[in-house]
C-alpha cells in the first residue's frame, strides 16, 4: 500500500514538472511571437507614418520583456540554459535598439530613408541568432520533457505492479485512464500538425515554395489599405516567362518544374525583404513593391529582372533559352482597387509580349 502511495506522489510530482516544461516552452514561443509584433509595429509606422503602429511596437516590446523574465524564473532553467537566456536578452535590446533607431530616423527624416534597407541585413542577423539561442533552449526544455515523460511512464508501471496486489478493478481503472489521456493528447499534437501544414500549403505555392494566388490577394488587399490610410505608392508586376512553353514541349513537365523552382530562386536573388513574390499559377508571377520613391526605381527593378535571363538558365546541366515579359501598375495611378491594378498589370504584360517579348511596360494611364 505505501509503495502504490510512493508511486503516485512521485507520478503527479512529474506531471508537475512536465506541465512546468511546457509552460516555459510555450514562453519561447510567446518571447519569439512578441518579437515579430514589434517588427510588425515598426514596419507599419515606417510605411504609413501612423503613430499607432508605434502602440503595437511597444506592446511587442513589453510582451518580450514579460516572456523573458518568465523564463529566467523558470524552475526548469539550468546554469547552462542561463547563460543562453542571458545572451538572448542583450539580443532582443539590440534588436529593439536598432528599431528605436530606425523609428528615430524615420520621424526626421519623414519619409522612407535608405537607412531602412542598410540595417536589415543586421536585424536578420540578430533574429537568426535570437530563433539559434530560442531552439538550444527549446531542445533543453524538450530533453528535459522526455525525461519526465520517462519517469511517468516509469512510475505508471510500478503503481500498476503494485495495484494488481490490490484488485484488478483498481489496475484496469488506472490503465484505462492513463492510455486514455496519452491517446487524447496525441491525437491533438497530431491535429495541430496536420492543421499547421495544412494552412501552409492552402497558402503556398507547393512547387516552388512560394505563396500562391489566394496569397497575393490577401497581401495585396492589406498593402492597399496601408497605402490608402498613408497616402503612399505601391506597384504590382505581373511577370510571364517567354518560352516556357516550348521547354515543356522539348524536354517535359519534369524540367518545366525544376525550371519554375529554378527561376523562383533567381527572382528572390535581386528582391529586397520587403518585396512580395509569388507564383500566380503556370509560369506567371506576381510582384509585389511596395517601398518606392519615383517611378525610377521600378524600371531598374524591371531591367534587373529582365537581365537575369541574357544568358540561358541552366538546368540539370541543359540551358535553357527564355525570357520574361513584365506588366507594371502603381496605386494609385492605374487603379483604386486590387482587382483594377491587377487588370491592368495582366494587360500590360500581353503588351509587352506582343512588343517583342522579354520587356516590360507600365499600365495606361
Amino acid at each position: 500500500m505505501m509503495g502504490l502511495f510512493v508511486a503516485m506522489y512521485q507520478l503527479v510530482d512529474y506531471s508537475e514538472k512536465k506541465d512546468l516544461v511546457d509552460r516555459q516552452r510555450y514562453q519561447l514561443v510567446a518571447l519569439s511571437k512578441a518579437i515579430t509584433n514589434a517588427e510588425n509595429g515598426q514596419r507599419g509606422y515606417l510605411l504609413t507614418g501612423h503613430v499607432l503602429f508605434l502602440d503595437t511596437l511597444e506592446r511587442g516590446r513589453d510582451e518580450a520583456s514579460q516572456a523573458i523574465a518568465q523564463l529566467e524564473n523558470g524552475w526548469a532553467i539550468d546554469s547552462a540554459t542561463r547563460s543562453l537566456l542571458t545572451k538572448i536578452k542583450h539580443l532582443v535590446q539590440q534588436k529593439f535598439n536598432m528599431m528605436d533607431k530606425s523609428v528615430q530616423v524615420q520621424i526626421h527624416a519623414g519619409e522612407y530613408a535608405p537607412h531602412l534597407s542598410l540595417s536589415r541585413d543586421r536585424g536578420r542577423e540578430l533574429m537568426k541568432l535570437i530563433d539559434g539561442h530560442l531552439a538550444q533552449i527549446d531542445e533543453q526544455l524538450i530533453m528535459q520533457r522526455q525525461g519526465f515523460e520517462q519517469a511517468i511512464r516509469n512510475r505508471i508501471v510500478v503503481s500498476v505492479t503494485v495495484a494488481i496486489i490490490l484488485g484488478i478493478v483498481i489496475i484496469s481503472v488506472l490503465v484505462f485512464s492513463y492510455l486514455n489521456t496519452t491517446n487524447l493528447l496525441g491525437q491533438v499534437i497530431e491535429n495541430q500538425a496536420v492543421a499547421k501544414q495544412l494552412s501552409h500549403q492552402a497558402d503556398h505555392d507547393l512547387l516552388t515554395g512560394l505563396p500562391n494566388r489566394r496569397s497575393v490577394n490577401v497581401y495585396l488587399e492589406n498593402t492597399y489599405e496601408l497605402a490608402r490610410i498613408g497616402s503612399k505608392q505601391f506597384a504590382v508586376f505581373f511577370m510571364d516567362l517567354d518560352g516556357f512553353k516550348q521547354v515543356n514541349d522539348a524536354y517535359g513537365h519534369e524540367l518545366g518544374d525544376a525550371l519554375l523552382i529554378e527561376v523562383a530562386n533567381m527572382f528572390k536573388k535581386i528582391l529586397r525583404q520587403s518585396d512580395f513574390l509569388a507564383r500566380q499559377g503556370g509560369d506567371e508571377f506576381v510582384l509585389v513593391v511596395s517601398s518606392y520613391l519615383h517611378r525610377l526605381e521600378l524600371t531598374q527593378l524591371a531591367h534587373r529582372l529582365i537581365q537575369l535571363f541574357a544568358q540561358p538558365v541552366i538546368v540539370n546541366g541543359i540551358p535553357l533559352e527564355i525570357g520574361v515579359s513584365i506588366g507594371i501598375a502603381e496605386y494609385p495611378h492605374h487603379g483604386k482597387n486590387v482587382k483594377q491594378l491587377l487588370h491592368v498589370a495582366d494587360k500590360a504584360m500581353y503588351e509587352s509580349k506582343k512588343n517583342g517579348k522579354n520587356r516590360y511596360s507600365f499600365g495606361s494611364e
